[in-house]
């Protein structure tokens, strides 16, 4: 059982990955031709927009988590009921879709009118962007349990190409943009109706694919009786405390920002951001793919397997990581400005750093999020990483109002963190009797002597003279190589080696290159 579930997280793993490269290398080009087209304040202003919206969106991401959690559960029980489940989701974000129109129609208004700092003349563009922001968080909320559904029988393929179809749609949008638009008055309204065309023809698909496949799931049909929501609504509960936390980390110091700085500031902090969510993209992939064969190992009494397989997911996760860190690291200013041109906003750089490092304490939950989900009894986890996250904000703005710079902000990210990864720790062992030695010795050793050695190879690699566009681009691929070796040959075991090289497909290529 333990080769097929190894075979089906591998597959769903090199699907994510395809997705993942096309839709990083076309988004690249994207926010180059949008900071071109609209300037660095017309994108701090999209991206001061989009925190309120996120802000109050919260209510999606703790259903979302929730939604997929259940369904796995439910898919893992010889008994599930899928479709009474699928139910029982639907009708929770359809409430939780209207709940966040009320919320965003009141005080996403008054937040806009009298909080928003914009230059003048850009309040109707803020306010035209912040509705056509609003109806994107309503259909994505109710496009979730549709688009679960792919997830929990690990179609991961479909997913892959609808991400892959909406990611080249934007590009040619963006494209038409820079050619008839470029440096218009309305550019930024026109920018935003055409990022929302993507999620309206996701919806469209998710709904009309769901029904195609899956009709009896998705059939209409009202669960009666308080029970049968209640235990939802209590894990929901619980995710949309994690959820606010986190979208208050993010989205909120974007908010704090744009008080005490320029809206070019926030430009700054929005692309450091889009850095950070790609490299933690490359990396939560691989934990999405096994998510569903770990929480339904849960779901059917199968404890063990499913802590190896949280264990063994953190480790390779961790290694992926510093497969990007650190050639990223080594050649930060050069591929920014690469990638931003000539108009790359101030600070880009040094908060790029800094969003590096917060990835790099992050990445450390890989596998263990899953876990706690799976295990169901969240309460005190959320709570404790909820207190964590928001005490960041009120620590941002006291840092702010003494005159601290932008990416003080960052730093609070980084020690909330790893505080965070302690106390869960100490919460896993206490109410699971996990065993945190054998999990931080199988995950963490091995990346962990990676890491001391790649910051000596780092030290040293400052100490060459680099010039020329040419020779920065051997200098990260050289870090990705000497990273590489060291990943294959201390990141990996021996058992793991032989069976990367024993695979039919790799001794097929090794025939061929001979």
């Amino acid at each position: 059982m333990a080769g097929r579930s190894d075979i089906r997280i591998a597959k769903n793993t090199v699907i994510i990955y395809v997705r993942m490269i096309v839709t990083i290398l076309v988004g690249l080009v994207t926010s180059r031709l949008v900071l071109q087209a609209l300037g660095a304040s017309d994108v701090g202003i999209y991206s001061a927009v989009g925190s309120a919206v996120a802000l109050v969106s919260i209510i999606s991401g703790a259903l979302t988590g929730t939604t997929v959690r259940f369904m796995n559960i439910e898919m893992g029980k010889p008994d599930g009921d899928l479709n009474r489940m699928f139910n029982v989701c639907h009708t929770t974000h359809l409430c939780g879709a209207a709940l966040i129109f009320l919320i965003l129609e009141t005080l996403g208004i008054w937040y806009i009118h009298t909080q928003l700092n914009v230059p003048p003349g850009k309040a109707g563009d803020a306010m035209f962007v912040f509705q056509v922001s609003t109806v994107v968080a309503c259909l994505n909320i109710a496009n979730v349990p549709f688009q679960s559904l792919f997830n929990v029988h690990e179609k991961f393929g479909t997913i892959a190409l609808v991400d892959i179809a909406n990611t080249v749609v934007k590009l040619l949008l963006v494209l038409a943009l820079c050619l008839f638009w470029r440096e218009s008055p309305a550019g930024l309204r026109i920018y935003a109706v055409m990022m929302s065309a993507a999620t309206w023809v996701s919806f469209l698909f998710y709904h009309l694919a769901s029904r195609k496949y899956w009709p009896d799931t998705v059939r209409w049909h009202p669960v009666k009786g308080g029970s049968a929501y209640r235990e939802v609504l209590s894990f929901s509960g619980y995710n949309l405390l994690f959820s606010s936390s986190m979208i208050a980390r993010t989205q909120g110091s974007n908010m704090l920002i744009n008080a005490f700085f320029s809206t070019t500031v926030n430009a700054a902090y929005f692309y450091a951001s889009t850095l950070q969510n790609y490299v933690m993209n490359f990396v939560s992939n691989f934990d999405a793919a096994s998510a569903p064969q770990l929480t339904q190992s849960i779901g059917a009494g199968d404890n063990g397997q499913g802590e190896l397989l949280a264990r063994r997911v953190c480790r390779v996760c961790l290694l992926l990581f510093l497969l990007l860190f650190f050639p990223l690291w080594s050649e930060l200013d050069f591929l920014l400005r690469l990638w931003l041109g000539a108009g790359i906003p101030p600070d880009t750089v040094v908060m790029s750093r800094w969003s590096l490092l917060v990835a790099a304490v992050s990445v450390t939950s890989a596998g263990l999020f899953q876990l706690i989900n799976a295990y169901g009894r969240i309460k005190w986890f959320k709570v404790e990483s909820s207190t964590l996250f928001l005490l960041c904000l009120p620590a941002g703005y006291l840092l702010y109002r003494d005159g601290f710079p932008a990416y003080s902000i960052l730093i609070c990210f980084v020690v909330a963190d790893i505080l965070n990864r302690i106390i869960q720790f100490i919460l896993l062992r206490a109410l699971f009797r996990f065993d945190v030695g054998w999990f931080v010795k199988g995950a963490y050793l091995r990346p962990a002597l990676i890491v001391l050695l790649m910051c000596v190879y780092i030290a040293a690699y400052r100490r060459l003279p680099l010039e020329g566009a040419w020779m920065h681009l051997a200098g990260f691929a050289l870090t990705f190589l000497v990273c590489a070796a060291l990943v294959w040959g201390i990141g990996l075991s021996r058992s793991e080696r032989s069976r990367l090289l024993r695979h039919p497909r790799v001794v097929s290529f090794l025939k061929r290159s001979r």
